[in-house]
C-alpha cells in the first residue's frame, strides 16, 4: 500500500499544514498519526482540498464518501512507521518540537506554491479542511474511522 511517493518527506510537508491550520500550530500526537493516513490517500485528499465541499467533521465525510474514508484504518496500520519517521524528521529539520505530547510548529520550511509539486500542492490546498477535521476530540476521530489502540 506504500507508494513511493508516500515518503517520509511528502509527510512532512503534510504535517506543516495540518499544523498551520490547527489552533495553536500545534496536535497531540494521536491526531499527527492520522495525517498521513488521510491526506496520503487520493480519494480523501481530493474531497479535502475541493473548495466546494463543505466539511463539517469527521462523520460528516464518512457519511458523504464512505469509499474514501472506510479504508482510513487499514492505511493508519500500514503507515504507522512512516508516520512516526515523519514526525522524527520533522524535529530533526526544526519544524516541530515535542512539547508535553503535542507536536508544536516551530518553522514552516515549505512554501505554499505551485512549484512545490502537485501532491504537495494538493496536501497545502487540503490543510484548511484536515485542520478542521483534526480539531475534535482524539476519541471521536478513532472512534468515526474504527481504529483501535
Amino acid at each position: 500500500m506504500n507508494r513511493v511517493s508516500q515518503n517520509e518527506l511528502i509527510g512532512t510537508v503534510a504535517i506543516q499544514s495540518a499544523l498551520v491550520n490547527s489552533d495553536g500550530r500545534s496536535l497531540t500526537l494521536a491526531k499527527a498519526m492520522l495525517i498521513l493516513p488521510l491526506v496520503f490517500d487520493r480519494a480523501v485528499r481530493s474531497v479535502l482540498k475541493r473548495k466546494t465541499s463543505v466539511v463539517l467533521s469527521s462523520k460528516d465525510l464518512l457519511i458523504s464518501n464512505p469509499a474514501a474514508y472506510i479504508t482510513v484504518r487499514a492505511r493508519y496500520e500500514d503507515l504507522t512507521v512512516t508516520s512516526l519517521n515523519t514526525i522524527i524528521l520533522a524535529q530533526e529539520l526544526g519544524m516541530v518540537s515535542l512539547e508535553d505530547g503535542c507536536l508544536v510548529l516551530k518553522n514552516q520550511i515549505f512554501p505554499d506554491s505551485p512549484d512545490i509539486g502537485k501532491i504537495a500542492s494538493d496536501i497545502f490546498a487540503a490543510g484548511p479542511k484536515l485542520g478542521l477535521i483534526l480539531r475534535e476530540s482524539t476519541e471521536d476521530l478513532y472512534q468515526t474511522f474504527r481504529i483501535e489502540l
